[in-house]
């Protein structure tokens, strides 16, 4: 029932049970309605007569019939939010029948819409009316000074108020109370008493604990709000808006007594959502490097989106590399929301952008589809095609920002207008873009003092750098550096645009240059800009021993012209030309950058650039560039979203790069693929590894995916080749090798030859571990041989032993858990529940492993809970569609009553004949189901939902 119709429904009832009982009694007393008595006497000339008492008791009816219809009127205007037409109706009620219980509606009703003066006008009549003092009437005139903000009034009858209501008042009330605190934070702590001692008898009751906690807080009660909190978490997992305030008023008034509850309590054991509240509580009290710590443990047994938001942000500010920022958002790709995953993929897209990873950054940025996000994505784009000097879809992405929201979550509108500003500069002459940004200043220079310390610094800095590096008038850029620099004194840019811009006016500048270059270095010394710009003060300063490893690490970071040019001139300063020559050569191959300070260097020395080591330094450059691309690509994790990254960098780098470094290229396409098992783009790229130095890292991938295909004796030839060659590999590692080999001899020797063979290669890997330090060896051939004892001897029990040998070796290695849980299954039922355990540790470890599903669900499956093993086991299935798994899912449907769908799961693994049936055949037999019975398979995506 809807609560605003709650309160009228008693009144109504007491209405027609004095209708009915005293008609004859007090309403012989009544006046007449005239129009009421018209239409009885004519009803009276139709039907047959009757006394005069039954023409007066239907009258009495009548008029109560009219009083029951007006309050519902009333109570229908009050739910459409039209309280004060709802609240005149009900007051002239209230004269009309003179009832303590319409006062008491009316009452209620103005005390919601918080309309004071007619509460207290009804109040006043009911006292009237009913002289005598009822509970009723004694809480909502308590509730009237809460409103009232009377402290002395509502601390009079508190006692008494909440010990005469019933829950669903008692709960209202709470929360008035909890009001009435948070609108006099600094009144007396004497409301506390009564209201804990209410509190503590309701622990089942949300509200009573809110108020509790707050009382608690204000009062400084610190054992009082810990506790409160503690039942306040049993009640609230996923905390409502009401203990979200609650919270935060802890945080603000006491924030020591909620850390204390959260170390108390155990964040470990506590929801998601309280746990990612405590995060956040670490960060906004700059606890950074605690939060992250605290969250790692936290993060291997959640699946709540928010804290690996949490992760993700903390990762950015402990500086993390971007591989683990990258994988937190690929876990909210998998478990969060639309606006969750926009959320980390721009934060992904933003970190790659700062390592100029422009490739992947796009990538990521145009996984941004929440409407939230357009702006920020929109900018996003827009930064990354202005980088690249795209200015047509630069424009575009710009005008898409401009027409959204114009304010995002990363970016606002003053980024807008500084990417607008800078992007205006592309199209329009010197002297145009100049008077350009003296509009912009101006009209900057009209805001209030808030918006010129945002608008104006940018706008500064954009005009000082068009005066010095375009206009040549540095003493223009200089004045305005100067400003920027006042305005923002720690912004490095800033710094080292005015220290460099000093460093090309006379000499005496120099100094000022130098202290101001090195305190923008003290503030990023990181930066390839500062380095160059204080190692070039170093060298004016006559200090070319220390501006050397500066002017180095400036190059190596940001080889472009300019710093080609001044660290050429270290080298030639320190009788270093050769180097000089080669570093000048680099400099004028490189097309991108501007060549205007490198001109001058080479006049000055008189050297012309035709002389200079041009050939080698294209040679160079295309390879460093390929390089640069390799490493790109390299840092890309396996997914589809990082795909069309990875192609970009593996065909730049096979564009500029040479015969190695092609084929190396070609060779980390071709594993990327292979695992994200597009085995027809594996093949395609390894076909294009060509240089003999990747011969055996090809052969040995060749050999993997024949054997996977059961192609044994195409397998067979790579490992040949592999041997005859004798050159070890250079991407993957050696035990690879005896991988490739183990694989091989599974398939062609008898299971037991098999084994022993595995054996006597243990023994000796065993005893080299001792020399070499290296038990890679040990650890490949435990695993294989459990394999062989699971799958080929049924000899469960070794096959344990092995895996956990290995898996004390490997204890990150989520497949080694997983073949160790699964083995266990196949035992007796008393290793089953240990089994679970063992699988949901490896599900821990990777969530993705569509194997490591399988198996979990099969271990819930045998330890009785169905309901958990189906989605897994759909999932495994929708992503390996293999003949066992068929068996598992098919069988958990097929006890759950859905016998159809299981033979279809069924039919589908029988029609799979590339891989092992031996499982899914036991499976039909058990249920007595005839393969010929079974209808030919339909389409498998059906199985996902």
């Amino acid at each position: 029932m809807p609560h605003r119709i709650h309160r009228i429904t008693p009144i109504i009832l007491s209405l027609l049970a004095a209708s009915i009982a005293n008609a004859n009694s007090t309403l012989k007393q009544q006046t007449s309605v005239p129009l009421i008595q018209t239409r009885i006497e004519r009803v009276k000339q139709i039907t047959a007569p009757d006394d005069a008492e039954s023409a007066q008791r239907r009258l009495a009816i009548a008029g109560r019939a009219n009083d029951i219809f007006t309050l519902f009127a009333s109570e229908l205007t009050y739910s459409q939010g039209k309280t004060d037409s709802a609240l005149a109706a009900d007051m002239r009620m209230l004269e009309h029948t003179q009832e303590p219980e319409v006062a008491e509606r009316a009452m209620e009703m103005a005390l919601n819409a918080n309309k004071i003066a007619e509460a207290q006008t009804i109040a006043d009549r009911w006292q009237q009316i009913e002289p005598t003092a009822t509970p009723v009437r004694q809480r909502l005139m308590w509730e009237l000074a809460i409103a009232k903000n009377d402290i002395a009034q509502v601390l009079k009858n508190t006692d008494a108020v909440l010990s005469h209501v019933n829950d669903y008042q008692l709960r209202r009330l709470f929360l008035k109370l909890a009001q009435l605190r948070l609108n006099n934070l600094n009144a007396t702590d004497e409301l506390n008493a009564p209201i804990h001692k209410t509190a503590i008898l309701h622990p089942e009751m949300a509200e009573a604990l809110i108020a509790d906690a707050i009382y608690g807080v204000t009062g400084a009660h610190e054992e009082q709000t810990i506790k409160a909190l503690q039942a306040l978490l049993r009640l609230d997992a996923d905390i409502f808006p009401a203990t979200q305030l609650t919270l935060n008023l802890i945080n603000l008034k006491q924030p020591q007594y909620l850390l204390n509850f959260y170390q108390q309590t155990g964040v470990d054991t506590m929801p998601a959502k309280w746990q990612s509240l405590y995060i956040e509580l670490l960060i906004k009290n700059n606890k950074l490097q605690e939060a992250y710590q605290t969250l790692q443990p936290l993060l291997t047994k959640s699946k709540n989106a928010d804290l690996y938001l949490q992760a993700a942000f903390l990762a950015v500010s402990q500086k993390a590399d971007t591989a683990t920022i990258a994988s937190y958002a690929e876990k909210i790709a998998q478990l969060g929301n639309r606006n969750q995953r926009s959320k980390a993929a721009m934060m992904v897209a933003m970190r790659y952008y700062d390592e100029h990873n422009l490739s992947a950054s796009r990538s990521w940025a145009a996984k941004v589809d929440d409407p939230q996000f357009i702006f920020d994505q929109a900018l996003m784009m827009c930064s990354l095609e202005a980088e690249e000097k795209h200015w047509t879809a630069a424009q575009k992405w710009l005008n898409k920002a401009q027409s959204s929201s114009k304010q995002g979550t990363f970016f606002s509108a003053r980024d807008l207008l500084r990417l607008q500003t800078f992007i205006n500069g592309s199209s329009l002459t010197n002297r145009q873009y100049e008077q350009y940004l003296n509009r912009m200043l101006a009209k900057a220079e009209q805001g209030d003092a808030k918006a010129q310390k945002l608008d104006i610094p940018p706008l500064l800095l954009l005009r000082g750098l068009l005066y010095a590096d375009k206009l040549n008038e540095p003493a223009k850029a200089v004045a305005d550096m100067r400003r920027f620099v006042q305005m923002r004194p720690d912004q490095v840019e800033g710094l080292n645009a005015l220290g460099y811009t000093l460093l090309s006016m006379p000499k005496e500048n120099w100094s000022e240059a130098q202290k101001l270059l090195e305190q923008a270095y003290s503030l990023n010394s990181q930066s390839p800009a500062v380095n160059d710009s204080l190692g070039w003060a170093y060298f004016l300063n006559g200090n070319a021993d220390k501006a050397l490893p500066l002017l180095q690490y400036a190059y190596q970071h940001q080889p472009e012209s300019e710093v080609a040019a001044h660290l050429g001139d270290v080298y030639w300063q320190l009788d270093r030309q050769n180097e000089a020559r080669q570093i000048w050569a680099q400099g004028w191959v490189n097309k991108k950058s501007d060549h205007k300070v490198l001109n001058q260097i080479l006049n000055k020395h008189r050297i012309k650039p035709a002389s200079l080591p041009l050939t080698t330094a294209k040679t160079n450059k295309a390879q460093a560039d390929a390089d640069f691309y390799l490493r790109q690509a390299s840092t890309l994790d396996v997914n589809d979203a990082n795909t069309p990254a990875l192609v970009d960098n593996v065909n730049k780098a096979v564009q500029v790069g040479n015969a190695s470094q092609r084929s190396e290229a070609a060779l980390l396409a071709a594993y990327y693929f292979y695992l994200n098992k597009n085995e027809t783009a594996a093949r395609k790229w390894l076909n294009k590894v060509t240089d003999n130095k990747f011969a055996t890292d090809k052969a040995y991938l060749m050999g993997i995916m024949e054997i996977e295909q059961n192609n044994i004796a195409a397998a067979q030839q790579w490992l040949q080749r592999i041997i005859q060659s004798k050159q070890p590999p250079e991407t993957f590692d050696d035990s690879g090798i005896l991988a490739l080999s183990s694989y091989i001899d599974r398939k062609i020797l008898t299971p037991r030859a098999y084994v022993r063979k595995l054996t006597q290669q243990l023994k000796e890997a065993q005893q080299l571990v001792n020399t070499t330090n290296n038990s890679k060896t040990v650890e490949l051939i435990l695993y294989m041989r459990g394999l062989a004892y699971a799958e080929e001897l049924d000899q469960p029990k070794k096959a344990v032993n092995d895996f956990r040998t290995y898996t004390k070796l490997k204890p990150e290695d989520a497949d080694g858990f997983n073949a160790l849980g699964y083995s266990m299954l196949s035992m007796s039922k008393r290793y089953w529940a240990e089994a679970l355990t063992i699988l949901q540790h490896a599900h821990q470890l990777d969530k993705k492993s569509a194997t490591i599903q399988d198996s979990l669900g099969w271990a819930y499956y045998l330890n009785g809970d169905p309901k958990k093993a189906l989605p897994l086991l759909r999932s495994a299935y929708q992503a390996l569609p293999e003949s066992t798994v068929a068996a598992h899912l098919g069988e958990v449907l097929w006890q759950e009553g859905e016998q159809e769908q299981a033979r279809q799961i069924w039919a589908q693994g029988l029609a799979n004949k590339n891989s092992d049936q031996k499982v899914l055949q036991q499976t039909l037999k058990k249920f007595a189901v005839s393969p010929a019975s079974l209808s030919a398979p339909p389409d498998q995506t059906q199985t996902s939902e």
